[in-house]
C-alpha cells in the first residue's frame, strides 16, 4: 500500500463526513443554509484534494506521529468550527424573531398613538363645550 493513500483516503472521508453532517444539521434545522453552504463547498474541497494530491513522499517532510497529531488537532478544530456555526445559526434565529416581534410592537404602538389622538380629539370637543356651559353660568351668576 503506498503511503500517500492513507492521506487521500483519509481527506475524501473527512470530506465526505462533512457533507453528510452538513446537510443532516441543514435538515435537522440545526443550521441555516448560509452556513450550510460553506461547509458543503469545504467537503468538496477536502473530497477532490483527497483524489487529486498524490501525497507519495510525506514522510520526507513530516513523521507519522507528527501526521497523527495534525490529524487530531484538525479534527479536533473541525469540530469546534461545527458547533460555533450551530450557535451561529441560534443567534440569527434569534435575532430575525425578535426583528419580528419589535415590528409587531411598532405596529401596536402605532395604533395605540392613533387611538390617544383620537381620544384627545374627543376630549378637546368635549372640554370646549363644557367650558362655554361654564362661562355661561358664571355669566349669569
Amino acid at each position: 500500500m503506498r503511503d500517500g493513500l492513507i492521506i487521500q483516503i483519509l481527506l475524501i472521508v473527512f470530506g465526505a463526513s462533512m457533507l453528510i453532517t452538513s446537510f443532516v444539521s441543514l435538515v435537522r434545522r440545526k443550521m441555516s443554509e448560509s452556513v450550510v453552504i460553506p461547509w458543503g463547498m469545504g467537503a468538496v474541497i477536502f473530497i477532490v484534494l483527497g483524489i487529486v494530491i498524490r501525497p507519495d513522499h510525506w514522510r520526507e517532510y513530516i513523521s507519522p506521529q507528527g501526521l497523527t497529531l495534525v490529524i487530531v488537532i484538525f479534527v479536533c478544530a473541525a469540530y469546534a468550527i461545527y458547533f460555533f456555526s450551530i450557535r451561529i445559526t441560534d443567534t440569527m434565529k434569534k435575532n430575525n424573531e425578535l426583528a419580528i416581534q419589535v415590528s409587531l410592537l411598532n405596529t401596536e404602538v402605532e395604533e395605540l398613538r392613533k387611538k390617544m389622538e383620537a381620544l384627545e380629539e374627543t376630549e378637546s370637543g368635549q372640554g370646549n363645550k363644557e367650558s362655554s356651559h361654564n362661562e355661561k353660568d358664571t355669566v349669569r351668576n
